[in-house]
C-alpha cells in the first residue's frame, strides 16, 4: 500500500528524524510543518493519507486538542497519529478517546513510528509499547480522569497551570500550603502522573479549569 504522510512538529531534528524513518520504511513525506497553522495550511493544499504530528507545538497556531479538533472538522476522514512527550496514562486515554489512530511516546523506537503510520492508514489504531506498559502498571485505562478530580484538587492544578507556586496557591485560595501540597499530590495519584514533567505536561495539553477563587 503506497502511503502519503505529512508530518509536524517544532523541533527540526525531530522533523528530519521523522522524515529518515519513514522514508526508509517505504512511506512517503509530502510536507513538513512546523506548528499548527502551517500544518493545517499544508492539508488544505497537500493531499495525504495519514498526518503524524506532535501533540504540542506552542506559539505556532492551534496547539493540543484544539489542533486536533480543527483537523478532524476540515479533514474527518483522515488519520491522525500523536508524538507526545509525557507517558501519561491520562492523556493517552484522552487521546484515543478523541479518535486519534495512533499515540507514540518521543522514546519509542524507530519500528513503531513507521507501524503507527501503516496502522493508522489502515483503519486501525497503534498505541506504542511503553505507553501500553503504562496503562497496564497502572490499571488506568476506566478510571483516571480529570472528572475524577476534587474540585480543590482542580483548583490546584488551576493554579499550576497558570504558572502559580503552592505558596500563591495557598494564599488565593485561603488555604493551608500543607493541604495545597496534599491535593497538588492526590491530584497527581489520582491522574497517574509520576512527576512535575508529566504533571505541566498534562496541563500544557488539558487545562483544568477551578472554581473562581473567593
Amino acid at each position: 500500500m503506497h502511503i502519503r504522510t505529512i508530518i509536524a512538529d517544532d523541533h527540526p531534528i525531530i522533523l528530519h528524524g521523522a522524515r529518515v524513518v519513514l522514508e526508509n520504511a517505504h512511506i512517503d513525506v509530502v510536507g513538513e510543518a512546523s506548528g499548527g497553522t502551517h500544518l493545517l495550511a499544508l492539508l488544505d493544499r497537500q493531499p495525504c493519507d495519514v498526518v503524524l504530528t506532535d501533540l504540542t507545538m506552542p506559539g505556532k497556531g492551534p496547539d493540543g486538542p484544539e489542533l486536533l479538533d480543527c483537523i478532524r472538522v476540515a479533514h474527518p476522514c483522515l488519520p491522525l497519529v500523536v508524538l507526545t512527550g509525557t507517558a501519561s496514562p491520562t492523556v493517552l486515554i484522552t487521546l484515543l478517546r478523541c479518535g486519534v489512530h495512533g499515540a507514540l511516546d518521543k522514546a519509542a523506537d524507530f519500528d513503531e513510528l513507521a507501524q503507527a503510520v501503516r496502522s493508522a492508514a489502515a483503519g486501525q489504531t497503534y498505541v506504542s509499547q511503553h505507553l501500553r506498559s503504562h496503562l497496564e502498571a497502572r490499571d488506568l485505562a476506566h478510571r483516571a480522569t480529570p472528572a475524577s478530580l476534587s474540585q480543590g484538587e482542580r483548583d490546584v492544578l488551576e493554579g499550576l497551570g497558570r504558572g502559580m507556586n503552592l505558596s500563591m496557591i495557598a494564599q488565593q485560595r485561603g488555604r493551608s500550603p500543607k493541604t495545597v501540597s496534599r491535593q497538588k499530590s492526590d491530584a497527581m495519584r489520582k491522574l497517574g502522573l509520576t512527576g512535575n514533567h508529566e504533571l505541566h505536561a498534562f496541563l500544557r495539553t488539558y487545562p483544568i479549569k477551578g472554581s473562581r477563587p473567593s
